[in-house]
């Protein structure tokens, strides 16, 4: 298990029913959750506004903004659609970012996720707003329903992880039997982080709960004074991290009323791009391609930027900058003048993974003819997640999509999938594999817990505008979700500018 403030923390998730109309695709959400946007939009200090948007009387702005993922396009067109002037420079040679859906080199309408996965509900609330907006079509994701996790020597179902028999053999103390016999085996986090987390009140300010001590401490430190076993800590993971960090994170889940590992997941039908390819679509011409930032001068006034386009260098000036690339990226770019102390701090120490996805494409969904459930977490780096994806593509073959350490190769993946599944690997047609690590333009992943002592010098400074230059993307936000902390610092940005 991975703590909640961990990549996988929207990985992973405990065997759960779905709604009743799973796999189908609405084409309108229910009055009631678009009554929740609204709430939810309020509650996180977002003007009403953001919600439902119109031009406003005024001076238009001229806005730049560097990086077309999904946080890009998302803030460009909600300037666009309050009347703003937008420039959005996307430096590889498609929008959308980590927001990638692969068609290519399958067969019969099969796809794979490559990047962003899944979205919640509840959580997501302003990406569930662009799905009505848009009528996009969307559907249940069962990848959480029946998982199975590799402990002590073999795949162990969500039953057996409630044995009060079996937890004690594994270690964990009594009170930790107590829980996970009534509990899932994601939530144990929450048997020592309750106490803390419920002195939070405010999701963007962490120091008022009166735990700043905690980010001199390591998660495995706290769990250790609080009587957590070896074993507990372990499960729990993120041990290194810190502690105001990580239950930092878990206390904002429990202000969205969002479950650490949420069971019940979906995605868009068709794939995730979608979105992008939509929000592109709406922008239109104002999103250039093949041109990376290479310069940034602010001013009082304004800002000026240097980008290449097409071989060429080019100037462009504009009333803000929005930095909606990676702070990898950002750390690459010469800023005139330079960032204050501070922002530069934040900017060079916020910590990323990168990850590579695993697609198999298989003959036919043989785990269901062998009475077996193909949704795993392993401890095996070369294949630490699998489950299905295009369930609702009409073919005999099926596709899997896996999770893997950027180092990984073909062979090894099939290799552990052998492992775990023996006399099975040749019923895999095509093993594809994308290392996110050797994307020139989008190395960096999502971020991950701060060493402790790092949170108070990162935040709030790593969201904070510079003059007439504004962050957002998966790093500018208080949690590390891609797509909700894009829409959600996105937002922000467009209140800010455009209310300036």
């Amino acid at each position: 298990m991975c703590s909640p403030s961990d990549v996988k923390g929207c990985e992973g998730g405990k065997e759960a029913g779905g709604p009743a109309d799973r796999g189908a695709a609405p084409p309108t959400m229910p009055r009631r959750d678009a009554l929740k946007i609204g709430a939810s939009i309020l509650a996180a200090g977002l003007p009403v506004a953001a919600a439902c948007s119109r031009p406003r009387p005024g001076r238009s702005k001229k806005v730049i903004i560097a990086g077309g993922g999904i946080t890009g396009l998302s803030c460009g067109y909600e300037l666009m659609k309050r009347g703003h002037e937008v420039v959005v420079l996307e430096a590889s040679g498609r929008a959308g970012g980590h927001v990638r859906t692969l068609h290519e080199g399958l067969e019969d309408g099969l796809y794979a996720d490559l990047g962003a996965e899944q979205f919640t509900n509840p959580g997501y609330d302003l990406y569930w707003g662009y799905v009505k907006e848009f009528n996009l079509p969307y559907q249940y994701y069962p990848r959480r329903m029946g998982l199975v996790r590799f402990i002590d020597g073999k795949f162990r179902t969500e039953d057996e992880l409630h044995s009060r028999s079996f937890l004690s053999k594994l270690g964990f103390n009594g009170r930790e039997v107590d829980f996970l016999v009534k509990n899932a085996w994601w939530n144990l986090p929450m048997l020592y982080f309750q106490p803390y987390v419920e002195k939070f009140k405010d999701e963007y300010k962490p120091y008022e709960a009166g735990l700043n001590h905690l980010d001199q401490t390591t998660v495995g430190d706290l769990l250790r004074k609080d009587g957590a076993s070896d074993r507990a800590i372990r499960t729990i993971g993120d041990t290194n991290a810190s502690a105001l960090h990580v239950i930092w994170h878990a206390a904002i889940l429990n202000l969205r009323g969002v479950p650490l590992y949420p069971p019940d997941v979906y995605r868009l039908k068709g794939g995730n791009q979608l979105m992008t390819d939509t929000l592109a679509s709406k922008l239109g011409g104002r999103v250039h391609l093949n041109s990376p930032l290479t310069g940034i001068e602010r001013g009082e006034k304004g800002v000026r930027v240097t980008y290449r386009e097409s071989g060429q260098e080019k100037k462009m000036e504009g009333d803000y900058l929005v930095c909606c690339m990676s702070a990898v990226m950002l750390r690459l770019i010469p800023v005139k003048p330079a960032w204050p102390e501070s922002k530069l701090f934040a900017i060079n120490h916020v910590p990323y993974y990168s990850v590579a996805r695993l697609v198999f494409q298989t003959k036919t969904p043989f785990w269901e003819e062998d009475g077996r459930s193909i949704n795993w977490e392993t401890p095996d780096p070369n294949l630490e997640l699998l489950w299905r994806i295009a369930e609702e593509v009409h073919t005999r073959r099926a596709a899997l999509m896996g999770w893997a350490e950027a180092s990984v190769s073909r062979e090894s993946a099939l290799a552990s999938f052998n492992k775990f599944y023996p006399g099975r690997s040749d019923r895999i047609e095509k093993a594809i594999v994308h290392n996110w690590a050797r994307d020139p333009w989008a190395m960096a992943c999502e971020t991950v817990s701060y060493s402790p002592g790092e949170l108070m010098k990162i935040w709030p400074s790593i969201i904070e505008p510079v003059g007439r230059v504004h962050f957002a993307g998966a790093y500018a936000d208080n949690l590390n979700w891609g797509q909700e902390a894009g829409t959600r610092s996105a937002r922000r940005v467009v209140e800010a500018i455009d209310q300036d």
